[in-house]
């Protein structure tokens, strides 16, 4: 889920490892080319060096998650994938850069560990707002707090590198550090937390990626003859989310009433993005019968301010009703056909 979220950053050559290094946390690491493995545990080893670090990396062991690097080409840093099980870096990255985001990916897998989902269509559209951004929040909540960790255990790096890609949740972080004294409190966390609201652009970015796009294959599906597999019912509350997003092994540490990620800026779309989801809808229910999301209506919207990303229009109804009546007369002739050889088979078996 969190690959938008570590895109768009500079590569540079990885710091060579020491070969004789040894995991502190033993992962499964067989994905993992021979020679890169080094480099893998190298960075598993330096950010075990935070507590908070450790800790994450242990549960995504104890989820029996496997780490590797990607082959080829990639935009994003790093991924999590909850089916397949495994957590997988860009090799192309600092290692800077990828402590924060092996700590990310690694809450991601713990958070599906203990009952998250990341399938599109399940849930309806304010629940899949409520909890994948809830999930993002936590991730960067705690890549920021095991860098802070490090920062003061003399590693610097992964926190500059995490404050140059995410300032607004760098701000909000430093704002409530200070008003502790440098100490990181559930309350400081759920600061944290809330900073990732903060960006607008990433937020615009995740809903082309995690609500638009899915809707696009959907409607392609459906003009072709498929069925409907996202289906927009199922339901999640802040309350929820929170138990899987804000757990850690000494209670929960978000502070504030869960309830708060239902509303405001915490499910607000952009204009654009809303306009995608009601000619979405209205497409679908075209195509299929089926209603509507309700969850959509009273979504707060904002001016959208990533320029490239535009509202989609879909088709027509009138195109949509041609487009039933072309699917139609291709389920009948396959009828016929599928009849007529069924009925050669049988024939011939009666000779």
């Amino acid at each position: 889920m969190s690959v938008l979220n570590e895109a768009l950053n500079p590569s540079v050559p990885a710091m060579k490892p020491n070969n004789a290094e040894k995991p502190v946390v033993d992962v499964d690491m067989s994905p993992c080319k021979e020679e890169e493995k080094p480099r893998m545990i190298s960075l598993i080893n330096r950010l075990a060096r935070s507590p908070i670090g450790l800790e994450t990396l242990q549960i995504a062991k104890e989820a029996g998650f496997t780490f590797s690097f990607f082959d080829g080409e990639t935009r994003c840093c790093g991924a999590c994938d909850e089916e397949g099980k495994w957590i997988k870096l860009n090799p192309a990255k600092t290692d800077d850069k990828l402590v924060g985001t092996l700590c990310h990916e690694s809450r991601h897998a713990g958070q599906f560990y203990r009952g998250a989902h990341e399938k599109f269509g399940v849930y309806d559209v304010r629940s899949e707002l409520i909890m994948f951004r809830a999930m993002e929040a936590d991730a960067q909540t705690y890549a920021i707090s095991a860098c802070n960790e490090l920062r003061f255990n003399g590693d610097k790096g992964p926190y500059r590198e995490f404050r140059a890609a995410y300032p607004e949740i760098e701000e909000r972080f430093m704002d409530a550090l200070d008003k502790t004294q440098g100490e990181v409190t559930n309350e400081v966390m759920t600061e944290t937390f809330k900073g990732w609201y903060d960006q607008n652009r990433t937020k615009t970015v995740y809903e082309e990626s995690y609500l638009v796009e899915p809707m696009q294959t959907e409607l392609s599906n459906l003009m072709v003859g498929k069925e409907p597999s996202l289906n927009y019912t199922k339901k999640m509350s802040g309350k929820d989310i929170v138990a899987i997003a804000g757990w850690t092994k000494d209670g929960n540490y978000f502070t504030d009433d869960p309830a708060v990620l239902e509303k405001g800026v915490y499910v607000e779309v952009a204009n654009t993005t809303m306009k995608s989801l009601e000619n979405f809808f209205k497409a679908r229910e075209a195509l299929t019968s089926m209603a509507p999301d309700p969850s959509i209506k009273g979504l707060p919207t904002r001016t959208n301010t990533a320029t490239k990303i535009k509202a989609k229009s879909y088709t027509s109804a009138k195109d949509v009703q041609g487009i039933k009546e072309r699917i139609e007369s291709k389920k009948q002739n396959y009828a016929l056909q599928s009849a007529a050889i069924k009925k050669a088979v049988n024939a011939k078996r009666a000779r």
